[in-house]
């Protein structure tokens, strides 16, 4: 189910309204974060766990979607009850920043 960065970066290279996000993953796969979080897209938006995961998988996960006006929402699915989940949402422009802010309050990557 994970995909290799690159190929993440493929799929939102083709529509010019996922700019934004085709600009996250860019950064992600030019990182030191592109060996360590495992993505996946569903519909429009970049899921990411902590390890490679197959389908079906259940655990917890970050899912960031695009939102209009140039806007991405960072949520962490890890209950199904949607009003605790931690989510945020942020400039596009703000997007990778957020996304290590994220990675490092979990403790998920060095």
């Amino acid at each position: 189910m994970t995909k290799p960065w690159n190929k993440i970066r493929e799929f939102y290279a083709r529509d010019p309204q996922l700019a934004m996000m085709f600009e996250l993953v860019s950064s992600i796969e030019v990182s030191h974060y592109a060996a360590g979080p495992h993505g996946w897209t569903s519909m429009r938006d970049l899921c990411i766990a902590q390890t490679r995961v197959e389908y079906p998988y259940y655990g917890p996960y970050l899912r960031i979607s695009p939102l209009p006006g140039n806007e991405i929402e960072f949520r962490y699915i890890d209950t199904p009850a949607k009003w605790k989940q931690w989510s945020r949402i942020v400039n596009g422009t703000e997007g990778f920043g957020r996304l290590e802010s994220f990675l490092k309050q979990l403790h998920w990557f060095g």
